[in-house]
């Protein structure tokens, strides 16, 4: 369960909006609880929920509505876009894309230039990051995202996202939120059961529902607990901005105590631990020892999508099996030097480039 929770809070811990619910009905706190095992809902007296599951971890606000509850998840941006002045670029921009493999239907314009899809149709065996450079830089960019057919139809869908690069910025965090069936509002309707209580929920549980867990699971309770108090902590953090090494590992704090501005290269350094080479040679993505600070951008418009003039080449292609030597790998991790020196031993003498920063 531990482990469980470690990993939906990394899911989610830069996902969250609402307030919580506060109120003073005693069903709050009659009902409150756990309800199911691998999978479920969670009931707080304070009027808020998760609903959790394998790799889902949703938080929201729920109420009383006469013999039904309401719930209402907290809800994800479509798209969000970070961005930063990287002097290591010069007249070139790298853009790193987060979530766009989970929807296939999902296309990038830089401009003037051709709507481009940014995976390929049945695409997998995926390589992250997915880092995309291109010479210059950029001065608009639309995100766009391909409703699902089952999309209701009485609902106008502004899928098409603009933003406008006023400051001339480099570098970029694009992150899209697939939407989910999770994050749609839901009822649900509590029953007596057998031993305990029974919720059972419009959109999941089936015709069973899920019981209440007993006293005993006061530990994986205790854990949740924690865990819902750091989602609501993080609330505060300012979500202005993210922090990310050169990988795109992102942070969403920094640790002024431990970092150093340097106007340069116009990133954070932790001198503290610099001379621990070794030890993030083998550990890369994970470094955390140079970050770099990306403002958020805030869409200029946004408006429905129209599926026209999408160029054949996707910006990322992968496939398993037949095809796989054309499929993107991330080459932006040095090379370990005993990796170097078997490779020369095996193969003529090569020139190995450094890669970019």
């Amino acid at each position: 369960m531990k482990s469980l929770i470690a990993l939906l809070f990394c899911m989610i811990i830069l996902n969250n909006a609402s307030a919580q619910h506060q109120t003073k009905d005693p069903r709050y706190k009659k009902y409150a609880g756990r309800y199911g095992n691998n999978s479920g809902l969670c009931l707080f007296e304070d009027g808020t929920f998760l609903m959790y599951g394998y790799a889902t971890g949703v938080f929201g606000s729920y109420h009383f509505e006469k013999d039904y509850l309401l719930f209402f998840p907290d809800k994800q941006e479509l798209f969000e876009v970070f961005a930063h002045q990287n002097p290591t670029l010069k007249d070139s921009t790298r853009i790193n894309f987060i979530g766009f493999e989970r929807n296939n239907k999902t296309f990038a314009q830089f401009d003037q230039d051709s709507i481009r899809q940014v995976f390929n149709d049945d695409a997998n065996c995926f390589d992250a990051p997915f880092v995309y450079q291109k010479a210059g830089r950029f001065k608009d960019l639309i995100l766009s995202n391909l409703p699902e057919e089952s999309s209701r139809p009485d609902v106008e869908h502004k899928s098409s996202w603009h933003y406008r690069n006023e400051s001339g910025y480099n570098d970029f965090i694009l992150i899209h939120n697939a939407p989910k069936r999770e994050y749609e509002n839901f009822s649900a309707r509590l029953s007596p059961g057998t031993t305990a209580e029974v919720i059972k929920l419009s959109n999941y549980g089936g015709d069973k529902g899920y019981h209440k867990q007993s006293s005993e699971e006061k530990k994986q309770w205790q854990e949740l607990l924690e865990w819902k108090n750091q989602y609501d902590q993080s609330k505060g953090v300012n979500k202005n901005s993210v922090y990310a090494n050169k990988h795109y590992h992102t942070y969403p704090e920094l640790d002024a105590a431990k970092y150093r501005y340097d106007s340069k290269s116009n990133q954070y350094k932790d001198a503290s631990d610099l001379d621990n080479d070794a030890y993030y040679k083998q550990n890369q993505y994970n470094d955390p020892r140079y970050l770099r600070k990306y403002i958020k951008l805030q869409p200029a418009a946004k408006d429905k999508f129209i599926n026209s003039n999408v160029a054949k080449k996707t910006i990322f292609f992968t496939v398993c099996g037949e095809g796989a030597e054309h499929s993107y790998h991330y080459k932006g991790f040095e090379k370990r030097l005993e990796e170097d020196t078997k490779t020369l031993q095996i193969i003529e003498p090569i020139e190995i480039k450094p890669s970019n920063e």
